[in-house]
């Protein structure tokens, strides 16, 4: 037995539109597209984009956003201050990080660079992509290592 989406019975077939046959038709003379003007004629559209001749919305998203550059590097600031509960010899690195709530998930895939904000007492071990110069000086100073991972 045939699926019952399958059956054409000739009450659920439509009968198209006889466009432009003689005034009895019901579509007839004009076919159903008024008077005159652009919507009359054949082509008679310049494209969903088009907004009656000011600017498209899509000639404005290059002023609205801006230009960015294909080869810049972005980074997620972390200061020193930080740190500051963090025990000595603690390996700093993405997953201890991603462990304390510091790295924003929407941010996750950028490099992080460590700044020089705060004070640092304890000897750790920072394996970020980027330091600071006094980053690095002031956690050098405290007896920790500053490695640069890729």
């Amino acid at each position: 037995m045939p699926a019952i989406e399958n059956i054409k019975h000739p009450s659920n077939t439509k009968r198209r539109k006889r466009l432009g046959r003689g005034l009895g038709s019901g579509k007839g003379q004009k076919s159903g597209r008024g008077q005159t003007g652009q919507g009359s004629r054949s082509g008679g559209t310049k494209g969903p984009q088009f907004e009656g001749g000011r600017t498209p919305v899509t000639r404005h998203f290059a002023k609205i956003g801006g230009f960015k550059h294909h080869s810049k590097v972005e980074f997620h600031a972390i200061n020193l201050r930080d740190f500051s509960e963090a025990e000595a010899g603690t390996v700093i690195d993405l997953l201890y990080l991603e462990d304390r709530g510091l790295l924003p998930k929407k941010l996750r895939g950028l490099r992080v660079k460590l700044l020089a904000d705060g004070e640092i007492t304890k000897q750790l071990t920072f394996k970020l992509h980027a330091f600071s110069a006094r980053a690095r000086e002031l956690v050098e100073q405290a007896g920790g290592v500053c490695e640069v991972i890729q």
